[in-house]
């Protein structure tokens, strides 16, 4: 087993001594470069020589050095050293292999830090317990609640661990025994052999005391094994646990109860090769070799400042040179600063010349823009134009509709003079009908006068019979007319009635659509105003669109986040402000579609939340409130060809955007125009479904097609009618709204003025059926009893009737035959009646049709307004943008004439100085800059003025500063070349050890899964330990195998599916493959066979034993609830059995 910690400070010894030695080798050769300057004593022309060979070359050596400086740094440099991860693999299983061969092989009991011993007082259970501990492998045993992870408890807080690492307290006094002041914790190490920690002072021992007091406080006494105090000092700890390689924080080496129980079942895979990156410390010198390379980031700093201060110091090196130079050459300075004036000058021109070439381009450049913008406005035109053509063609249509009611209304109108011809022909009837009855009526009195005679017959055979048999003769006589006229008169009523029936119901189903079309524009004008209303609340503040309230909410939330009120982050919200639509034709269907998500806040924590729902119900406010944890996951959309919701906005938060994404699926439902290609998007995926990522289609028509369950239904969704809330332009809006309210108000009169006259109409209709009906009943119960009391009296007349009336008697039987034939005249009347009521059945038909007609072209010119409006709203839409080409067009137009002006001026002033400049001088070749050129002879003129100065200076003065100055330029630029040859000499030594890191990594990968394998055999599982070192991720397999059947089945299993024994066995498995790869003195594990059957117990106690006895200096603590019967102590296993303490507690 490789010892990670010794072997990285190995490598950072052998770093150092390199390093040193190569900065020894550079501080020598810049010493003995130094003495070589120092000793030249050479003759002035010499000097002149190298002088002049040195000043020539520092371009050339600085741009080597700039070609030098481009490495690679961070990642790339592990990039480029990247190893093939399977060939470590590879060797490492070998090697393995190799060292497992070795059956029966017992490691070295630890010389050096191991715990001989912990002593406790008043800590967590125990009043008092002092437990020795084996250098090898101890077991601590014992019934839950005895106290057995105190033990694991007081071993990290002494060596240094934190409160919160031991899963057992928060904070440290949460350790004191209830009932005491304070806790000490004693703990022993070992400290012998070649590596023993200072023995010179601390002896074969160590001893470490803590103790906690119920206040919060923490000391420390670091102790000789003779009991003498050496240091109180948390750094003396941390130096001694560093050198013994005792990690206390390292999960991997001091499992507790719950980290041992989360580790395989609930930890996810990062969290499992964090796991193993800390435990084998690769994280820790990872961390070292990133500081390392911001050191060398530092040195590249400070390299390129001594590179930016070489320029200055070639520049004093030539400066002194120069004077130098100048003192024997100042004749030739005027000369040269003639030439340099006559390059000033037409310098001035080239500048002038390409100032006006660049003018020349700038003109053609907006020239060239000037035909887009007439395009764009051209196009913008045709849209207006074909918009007005819209509009002329609907208003037509609805001058064409108006004109269409026009015939049928007077069509009605002509029925209706027929229907009342018809009702006035039915009166002239009933007017013959009634001579008839009256020449009945005079007949009857005939028979009553030949009945009066045959009485006066009768009163002469016997006056009171006759008397009594006229009076009933003339009751029955009276009574069949009363029965006629009744029969008659009911007739009459019945077909009256049935007239009045059919009008009724043709004017109450009139009545019936105009009321429905009153309540239809009612609604339509209330939403309207309604719409009108908000829109102006939210042009006074685009916040009421989320509610009226939300002004007030949001100040209240302000003054909560100023007063500190909230626990994690104030709330987000309305989620609508913070999103944009791009486009708005889209902004119905989106406003339908999120609904109330967009008014909806977000907040991170329950607490805030109530907080959050107490303002709300405050301010009278229903907005949604969403508790979840900000996290910005990543998601997946479809093809790029496909507008998603997602896509149509634009959001300033992005946490806004994953509520979205998570409440709505906006970045899976696409937008489509047309229902026709929504159907065939929702078939084009694969096997005839939706295409990957689509969860569902909506169109502008606010059809939905399929749902995020797979269906493929059209369903039609409710328009949302509330203020609009993603809308930019709500003036265009606004205007369509009044107009719907002003056609509403109009259409309101009209309908509520025929109505009017419809109820009146219909009332009056319903009076008279009443009257009808009552009137037929009273006949019908008269003809139904009227009959049997004739009968009753004609029985009476029998009885008494006289012999001699015969003449009369057949004079009244003439009478009564005109009668009846009067009765067959009225029969024709009756059928011409009945024909003239049947006429007019087929008018009343054919006016509730025009009627019904009359109805649906309301609707229709409704249809057509909308249209109206729409093409309205779009035309006020593309006004705008003609005007801003137009302001567009006349700007650039001002411009170009504003940079031809300036083109002009600027040729004419270049032709007036290019005369001056021919006056001045010819034409000469530019060597640079004006400013350079200027610059250039404001040196040579303080140089003739300085030479003018120092005439009294010796020759030999100014040589000796020119040498010192070049003699400082040369050290430095020494210098700056030592300390690059050290950068890269760092960088190399950095990418060797960054190889070596991988190489580390791979090979103790290779080890864990090798080894993996090798204990889950124990139990005849076999498993896989995928290590993904990119994604850093450790994915664990296991599988087992199912004995329930006749033949054993492998079983391929993920962690959290396993039994409770298997979990824990593959736990032991993982820990023990895990452990191989670490470098610690001390390894505790705790509960760690809790859910283990016998049979997996038996094995893991087994392989526990074994792995320890192998190990080289490596003591084990491992507790466990059970008896451990299998395990028997010897000289390398100790076992310590707890008994339970006492706990002050009272019996419940």
């Amino acid at each position: 087993m490789p010892d990670i910690t010794r072997k990285r400070r190995l490598i950072q010894d052998e770093d150092e001594d390199e390093v040193e030695e190569q900065e020894v080798r550079s501080s020598r050769s810049s010493k003995d470069k130094g003495k070589d300057v120092k000793g030249k004593s050479v003759k002035r022309s010499k000097q002149q020589d190298e002088s002049e060979n040195d000043m020539a070359t520092p371009q050339e050596d600085e741009d080597e050095d700039s070609v030098e400086r481009e490495e690679p740094e961070g990642e790339e440099w592990q990039e480029n050293n990247n190893t093939d991860d399977m060939e470590w693999q590879e060797l490492a299983a070998i090697e393995l292999e190799n060292a497992i061969k070795r059956p029966g092989h017992i490691g070295a009991v630890a010389e050096m830090g191991v715990i001989e011993m912990i002593e406790m007082f008043d800590f967590m259970c125990h009043r008092h317990l002092k437990v020795p501990f084996g250098p090898k492998i101890n077991f601590v045993i014992g019934h839950n609640g005895s106290g057995k992870s105190a033990i694991l408890t007081a071993i990290m807080v002494c060596l240094g661990g934190k409160a919160n690492a031991t899963n057992r307290a928060q904070s440290l006094k949460a350790l004191i025994r209830e009932g005491a002041t304070q806790t000490d914790v004693k703990l022993q190490l070992r400290n012998r052999g070649l590596d023993a920690y200072r023995p010179e002072v601390y002896g074969d021992s160590i001893i470490i005391e803590r103790r906690i007091s119920r206040d919060g406080g923490s000391s420390y006494k670091i102790k000789s094994a003779k009991g003498k105090t050496i240091s109180t000092k948390r750094e003396e700890l941390a130096a001694m646990c560093d050198h013994m390689n005792i990690q206390v924080d390292n999960p991997m080496n001091v499992l507790s109860q719950d980290t041992a129980r989360q580790f395989i079942q609930s930890s996810t895979a990062e969290e499992k090769y964090r796991f193993f990156m800390r435990g084998t410390q690769l994280t820790q010198l990872s961390q070292d070799y990133e500081l390392v390379r911001e050191c060398i980031d530092t040195m590249q700093t400070t390299l390129k400042t001594k590179r930016e201060i070489l320029p200055e110091l070639f520049q004093l090196a030539k400066s002194a040179q120069a004077r130098f130079k100048d003192m024997q050459a100042a004749a030739t300075l005027e000369l040269k600063m003639e030439g340099l004036k006559h390059q000033v000058a037409w310098a001035q021109i080239d500048e002038m010349e390409k100032g006006v070439r660049e003018a020349e381009e700038d003109l053609q450049t907006k020239l060239r823009k000037i035909p887009a913008i007439e395009t764009k406005k051209a196009n913008e035109t045709n849209t207006i134009q074909e918009i007005d053509t819209k509009l002329q063609e609907v208003e037509q249509t609805m001058q064409s509709q108006t004109d269409s009611n026009a015939p049928a209304l007077i069509k009605k109108r002509e029925l209706e003079g027929r229907l009342r011809e018809k009702r006035n022909m039915i009166k002239e009837i009933q007017e013959e009908e009634k001579t008839v009855n009256e020449e009945i009526k005079e007949l009857r009195e005939k028979v009553r006068m030949f009945d009066q005679r045959i009485a006066k017959e009768m009163q002469k055979l016997d006056a009171n019979s006759q008397e009594k048999r006229a009076a009933t003769e003339e009751q029955i006589r009276k009574m069949e007319q009363d029965m006629d006229d009744a029969k008659r008169r009911l007739a009459e009523l019945r077909e009256t009635k049935s007239a009045f029936e059919k009008e009724l119901e043709d004017q109450s189903n009139k009545q019936e659509k105009v009321a429905t079309a009153i309540r239809q524009t009612k609604n339509e004008m209330a939403d309207a105003q309604d719409r009108v209303r908000q829109i102006r609340d939210r042009k006074e503040n685009a916040l009421k669109a989320f509610g009226p309230s939300i002004p007030d909410v949001l100040r209240d939330i302000e003054d909560v986040t100023a007063r500190n009120g909230w626990r994690r982050e104030p709330p987000v919200g309305p989620l609508g402000r913070h999103v944009k639509l791009r486009q708005q034709n889209w902004a119905p269907v989106l406003e339908s579609a999120l609904g109330a998500n967009l008014n909806a806040f977000a907040v991170q924590d329950d607490g805030d939340m109530r907080t959050l729902r107490g303002i709300l119900q405050r301010r009278r406010c229903n907005s949604p409130v969403f508790t979840t944890k900000k996290i910005l996951f990543d998601y997946r959309e479809p093809d790029s060809r496909f507008l998603t919701i997602n896509r149509a906005l634009d959001f300033d938060h992005e946490w806004v955007r994953r509520l979205l994404i998570d409440k709505a699926s906006i970045e899976q439902t696409i937008l489509v125009e047309q229902r026709q290609q929504a159907d065939r998007i929702t078939s084009s995926g694969r096997d005839g479904g939706m295409p990957e990522n689509v969860s569902r289609c909506l169109t502008l028509d606010l059809m939905q097609v399929g749902d995020r369950f797979g269906g493929a239904a059209s369903i039609m969704m409710q328009r949302y009618k509330g203020p609009p809330r993603l809308s930019s332009n709500v003036d265009q809006e606004l205007g369509a709204l009044e107009g719907t309210v002003a056609r509403c108000q109009d259409s309101l009169r009209f309908r509520l003025s025929e109505n009017q006259g419809l109820v009146a109409e219909v009332e009056k209709l319903h009076l008279q059926d009443n009257r009808l009906k009552k009137e037929i009943l009273g006949l019908e119960q008269f003809l139904r009893k009227q009959p049997n009391v004739i009968e009753k009296l004609r029985e009476t007349l029998q009885e008494d009737r006289p012999t001699n009336l015969d003449a009369y008697e057949e004079s009244k039987q003439q009478v009564l035959e005109k009668v009846e034939t009067m009765k067959k005249q009225y029969e024709p009347i009756a059928e011409q009646k009945q024909k003239v009521m049947d006429e007019m059945d087929p008018i009343r038909e054919e006016i509730k049709a025009i009627n019904e007609a009359l109805v649906a072209q309301e609707s229709n010119v409704s249809k057509i307004q909308r249209e109206l409006d729409d093409l309205n709203i779009e035309r006020t839409r593309i006004l705008p943008k003609i005007q801003h080409w137009d302001r567009k067009l006349e700007e650039e137009r001002r411009n170009i004439h504003e940079m031809e002006l300036d083109l002009k001026e600027k040729t004419k002033n270049l032709q007036d100085s290019t005369e001056q400049a021919s006056k001045y001088c010819e034409r000469v070749e530019i060597t640079g800059s004006t400013t350079q050129l200027e610059r250039e002879i404001k040196q040579i003129q303080n140089r003739l003025r300085e030479r003018e100065k120092e005439r009294g200076c010796s020759l030999e003065e100014v040589t000796s500063d020119m040498n010192r100055k070049q003699d400082e330029y040369r050290s430095a630029k020494i210098a700056i070349h030592q300390l690059d040859e050290l950068v890269k000499y760092l960088k190399k030594t950095l990418n060797t050890r960054m190889l070596r890191w991988t190489m580390f990594r791979s090979s103790m990968a290779a080890r864990s899964v090798h080894n993996f394998n090798i204990q889950l055999s124990e139990r005849g599982y076999s498993g896989e330990l995928s290590f993904e070192h990119k994604e850093k991720k450790l994915t664990i397999r296991v599988e087992t195998e199912d004995n329930t059947g006749k033949a054993e089945v492998a079983r391929d299993k993920d962690p959290k599916s396993l039994s409770g024994g298997e979990r824990s066995f593959s736990t032991i498995c993982l820990l023990l493959a895990l452990w191989d790869s670490m470098a610690s003195s001390i390894r505790c594990l705790d509960e760690f066979d809790v859910f283990m059957d016998a049979v997996n117990r038996r094995i893991s106690m087994k392989m526990l034993i074994g792995t320890a006895r192998q190990s080289d200096g490596v003591q084990y603590i491992l507790i466990t609830p059970q008896d451990a019967s299998s395990v028997s102590p010897g000289p390398d296993v100790r076992v310590h059995r707890l008994h339970d303490p006492e706990r002050n507690q009272q019996t419940l």
